[in-house]
């Protein structure tokens, strides 16, 4: 019963992840669009840091923890090639969402201390954030491929 009380929690974290990368990502792309009142998108730029703060890195570490005691639990999940590759990935997306984290604050602390005289900083952390996005889902993809479909092949 614990191991799937575990596995719950592991699956929630994963769910608060995604729907916070998700909505962080479009916010940020919103707050791209020409025509948006200075003050709207000021605010989906905040709210896009502030996901990423309170929403998708502390998921990320529900699911480090009780993957964590999920492989203490069952210790043979170690001699599984595919489990390596997921923690590889799962590595890569930590620092991807720490840099996304960093950058989007950046991005907010350049707006309201340089206004628009910071519009090329800002143009280029969004870009990059963009970019950053776009790793992060090449790597949920591959974690999910790995995790089902390559879990009895790799």
């Amino acid at each position: 019963m614990a191991l799937q009380i575990l596995l719950l929690l592991h699956l929630v974290g994963f769910a608060a992840f995604l729907g916070a990368a998700f909505a962080q990502q479009q916010l940020m792309i919103m707050s791209s669009r020409a025509g948006f009142a200075a003050a709207l998108r000021d605010e989906y730029e905040r709210l896009s840091a502030a996901i990423v703060t309170k929403v998708e890195v502390p998921a990320l570490f529900v699911q480090v923890a009780t993957g964590v005691v999920i492989i203490v639990m069952q210790p043979f999940f170690l001699k599984e090639h595919w489990l390596h590759a997921k923690l590889t990935a799962v590595v890569i997306l930590l620092v991807l969402s720490h840099l996304e984290m960093f950058n989007a604050r950046k991005l907010v602390k350049a707006r309201a201390t340089r206004g628009d005289a910071a519009a090329d900083e800002i143009a280029a952390r969004k870009k990059r954030h963009r970019t950053m996005g776009a790793v992060g889902t090449v790597l949920v993809v591959a974690i999910l491929l790995l995790v089902t479909v390559l879990r009895g092949v790799f």
